[in-house]
């Protein structure tokens, strides 16, 4: 009896550990999450504006700079994966007679990119 509780006190320990790690939120995160973190917010941000523009102007912006130069952004945020504004990786319409950005992503994957990204 007296070796049972030890294991008992051993195994009442590990189970809180793991109900607290499963219930509590962690307020603790990495300097990379903050950013992924930060990065889902501005593209959220971003691709609601590029849609907003797209609504108002009946034309999608040809370049992010068309958005702070129509009002609809301060500044090209700074991608937070990459630390520069000129990486982000445009998706541009594939229509001819439309042609500009209809969504923007992360250029993390290939941050080789200069310049202002814009759709042709």
């Amino acid at each position: 009896m007296a070796r049972k509780i030890p294991l008992v006190v051993l195994v009442f320990i590990v189970l809180t550990l793991v109900a607290t790690k499963l219930l509590l939120p962690s307020y603790v995160t990495s300097p990379r999450q903050a950013r992924e973190r930060v990065l889902r917010q501005d593209l959220r941000t971003m691709n609601a504006v590029i849609t907003q523009y797209t609504l108002d102007k009946q034309l999608p912006p040809h370049s992010l700079d068309d958005l702070v130069v129509a009002g609809y952004l301060k500044q090209v945020p700074i991608d937070p994966m990459t630390g520069r504004n000129d990486t982000w990786n445009l998706k541009c319409s594939s229509n001819l007679s439309r042609r500009g950005i209809v969504g923007i992503d992360s250029g993390y994957k290939n941050s080789s990119n200069k310049g202002t990204p814009r759709c042709n």
